[in-house]
């Protein structure tokens, strides 16, 4: 059974779409003609996604749009199941990414050469994309933050009225210590995932949710910089 929606700030709600706490985050942002989901997690995690929308008295049709932070298959594997059930949602990317999740250009590949190997064999959904949004495009409260490094097209989402950061894999842990880009061997370009790491860092935030990890709600900014400063000079 999944569980209650955890409240962010007001309107946006994030849900586990496994059954381990924190493994595996999305979001659900009330907007003004419904909902938006920001990732969908992996394909058995739709049904988690339903019964969060329903407990918050929505319906299939109020899923508006889906947002997507990047193309691998913990974020988009839930995506056509999804879609089965909210026809009528969005779905949007960066172009980018959305150039991957429509199947006109191949995935990008880890830095890791183990991991580039199944990555080769790893059979993604291949999903039409409805919209390309770009640095600075605003959706639900959330400003679009590129953010590339763990691909090279994928974003973050701010909502600065709630100061809440939403890394996507920017930061996130897997399994317990959060690190830039979750791990480097998942990166497509590690380097820049540092970057954009710091790049996080000039904005403000007091909240953070990863899409894997706990939410951060005390010193949540220093600890994102001990985080990346930490990596640099590891």
């Amino acid at each position: 059974m999944a569980r209650v929606p955890e409240e962010i700030a007001p309107g946006v709600y994030r849900i586990d779409t496994i059954a381990i706490p924190n493994a595996i985050s999305v979001l659900l942002v009330a907007d003004s003609d419904g909902w938006m989901l920001i990732d969908t997690g992996v394909r058995s995690g739709a049904l988690r996604i339903q019964e969060a929308l329903s407990t918050l008295g929505a319906g299939p049709k109020d899923l508006r749009r889906i947002y997507l932070t990047h193309h691998h298959g913990d974020h988009i594997g839930g995506l056509p199941a999804v879609q089965w059930w909210a026809t009528e949602a969005e779905v949007v990317a960066s172009e980018h990414e959305a150039q991957i999740i429509s199947g006109e250009r191949p995935p990008d590949p880890p830095s890791n050469a183990l991991l580039r190997f199944f990555a080769g064999r790893a059979q993604l959904p291949t999903v039409p994309v409805d919209r390309v949004v770009h640095e600075g495009d605003s959706l639900a409260g959330f400003r679009v933050i590129a953010t590339p490094g763990h691909t090279h097209g994928h974003t973050s989402l701010i909502n600065e009225q709630n100061g809440l950061l939403f890394t996507g894999d920017a930061f996130g842990s897997m399994p317990f210590k959060v690190r830039v880009g979750v791990r480097k061997f998942f990166c497509t370009d590690p380097a820049e995932a540092q970057r954009s790491a710091e790049k996080l860092l000039r904005e403000e935030f007091s909240t953070v949710v990863f899409s894997h990890g706990g939410t951060l709600r005390e010193d949540a900014k220093q600890r994102l910089r001990e985080i990346a400063t930490g990596e640099q000079h590891g």
